[in-house]
């Protein structure tokens, strides 16, 4: 950065523009396996306007920019860049408005998914999409992120209206509106959810949201084997039960989850975890269904509960599986994959990677959203182990081969960043130069977060 650059920035922005090692350290990288690259700068805009007059100065020096929200990305996304600077986008964090007679909201990109749910709670509404880390709803967009509940919910790509977003030349753009549904013009909306902010930088995110269920109930069934739970998981979405969320934690990770998050009465089995959102009879017959499937493929002390402290309590254990990884070695780091494939070819895929996770003799727990065919591989390493690193990525491109075999893809809802840039070049040859083109039209002085998703 030169200093005709820095007056510029130091000018718009005073002391919230900061080039301390401390500052540049703390905006330097995210829950990846990356070593933190710290930027030149950061800076901390209030507004949409401010970030526009941010991205005309860094596009008028050439300056890179890396999009900063709350840092919980898993595959390089925010890693700094040493000639660049940073935007964090902390300051972006109000609620705008709420209209939940329509469903509907709009909020700035810094709001979380527990801090909406928090303002929604006594509104009737509630906003169904939870990866595991209390990310930003406008990470969560950059991302194209999901969770739990996406098998009944959908992902962003499904719960998103329209957002404000700050193109690199600096111009203020809107896509979509509150209409549900929209035959105009190009897709807009849709380009920028798993940009992960190589287009623009989104500063506003219109919302749909979801009426809160009459009844929540959520259940639990130990299985002696994956094969049989995933057989279950695949039964009971073919039969059509309207869960809300169908998660799978093998023995492993059973295991690591009971002891780190003090979970009592289960067992160190392959595990489903049920959630049920609707009337309270539709509920129960959905609970007989899938005890009735689950006992049908070999399952086990199935269980429900309608007690709130004890639903919040499993489905927190869920969320803070990366954690309860993580914690089990100091300075340890968390390779995790992201296959997501058809639902039929679940159980083979699932088969593939416990194979060679055995063969490997490798210390990594499965968890998935198995009810739309995602499931994650956490690999515990040391990163001053290059070896480990070397056999694990082996693990992760032979995985990533077979899930494309499948018909599925390398990455359900952590998107590419760093990590997974070979791997979308596999999944999509035919298209990667059209993606290219729409990079280079939009942002011609490649400033916004060069040498991610493609080089």
């Amino acid at each position: 950065m030169n200093n005709l650059f820095i007056d510029k920035i130091t000018a718009l922005l005073g002391d919230r523009f900061s080039t301390a090692e401390s500052v540049r350290a703390n905006y330097s990288k995210g829950e990846d396996i990356f070593d933190s690259i710290l930027p030149s700068g950061v800076a901390f805009p209030n507004t949409t306007e401010e970030v526009s007059e941010i991205l005309k100065i860094c596009n008028n020096y050439k300056v890179p920019i890396v999009p900063f929200g709350a840092g919980t990305s898993l595959e390089g996304q925010v890693v700094g860049i040493k000639d660049g600077i940073s935007i964090s986008l902390e300051n972006l964090n109000k609620i705008i408005e709420v209209n939940k007679d329509d469903f509907d909201c709009r909020v700035q990109a810094y709001v979380t998914r527990i801090q909406l749910n928090n303002y929604l709670k006594d509104q009737g509404v509630f906003f169904p999409i939870d990866p595991g880390a209390d990310a930003t709803i406008g990470g969560m967009c950059a991302t194209s992120a999901s969770g739990t509940m996406a098998v009944r919910y959908g992902t962003m790509r499904t719960n998103v209206l329209g957002f404000t977003v700050v193109l690199p030349n600096g111009d203020i753009i809107k896509t979509g509106g509150r209409s549900k549904k929209t035959s105009s013009g190009y897709n807009l909306t849709g380009l920028f959810i798993g940009s992960e902010g190589t287009l623009g930088i989104i500063t506003e995110i219109q919302l749909k949201l979801n009426p809160i269920p009459e009844s929540i109930i959520s259940g639990i069934c130990h299985f002696n084997n994956l094969d049989d739970a995933v057989n279950s998981v695949k039964e009971i979405i073919q039969f059509g039960v309207p869960v809300a969320r169908i998660e799978l934690l093998n023995a492993d990770q059973m295991e690591i989850s009971i002891n780190f998050s003090k979970l009592s009465d289960l067992e160190i089995k392959p595990t489903l975890f049920f959630e049920f959102h609707g009337t309270e009879n539709g509920n129960i017959e959905s609970i007989e269904v899938c005890k009735e499937i689950s006992e049908g493929n070999n399952g086990f002390n199935f269980k429900w509960s309608k007690d709130f402290e004890e639903r919040n309590k499993l489905w927190k254990a869920r969320h803070d599986v990366y954690w309860s990884v993580k914690a089990l070695k100091p300075n340890a780091r968390v390779y995790a994959t992201d296959a997501c494939v058809p639902i039929t070819e679940l159980a083979e895929c699932i088969k593939f990677a416990e194979k060679e996770i055995q063969d490997l003799s490798l210390k990594a727990p499965i968890v998935g959203h198995v009810g739309d065919g995602n499931f994650h591989v956490t690999v515990l390493y040391d990163p001053e182990n290059k070896d480990d690193f070397e056999i694990i990525r082996n693990f992760s491109n032979k995985l990533v081969r077979k899930t494309l075999e499948l018909g599925g893809t390398s990455t359900g809802e952590h998107g590419i960043g760093l990590n997974k840039k070979a791997y979308l070049l596999q999944e999509h040859p035919s298209s990667i130069n059209l993606m290219k083109s729409i990079k280079k039209t939009i942002d011609p002085n490649n400033i916004m977060n060069p040498g991610k998703i493609f080089d």
